[in-house]
């Protein structure tokens, strides 16, 4: 899959987000396997809904972070090809 800021990343089915006390973890439930995820990974995620482009995503984590544009763009087409490369997402 290639990943671009026009990408539409979607959640895999049978992954699923958990909250706990100290972070959040991605449990994919096909292969039984736990990701830890930090503040941006977890927000990122949060967005992977099928319906938001890479840069619209980008856009509510640099609202949300304070960070300059150009450097959360490519943050998060980072993380996005993380979860791509663990088969996270569609």
């Amino acid at each position: 899959m290639e990943i671009n800021e026009d990408s539409i990343p979607s959640a895999k089915e049978g992954v699923k987000l958990e909250e706990l006390d100290d972070g959040c973890v991605l449990y994919d439930t096909e292969k039984d396997e736990v990701h830890s995820l930090n503040i941006t990974a977890a927000s990122v995620w949060a967005c992977c809904d099928g319906k938001h482009t890479i840069k619209e995503i980008a856009d509510v984590i640099e609202k949300c972070f304070k960070q300059e544009s150009k450097v959360v763009l490519q943050d998060i087409i980072k993380i996005i090809q993380e979860f791509s490369k663990k088969e996270l997402i569609k």
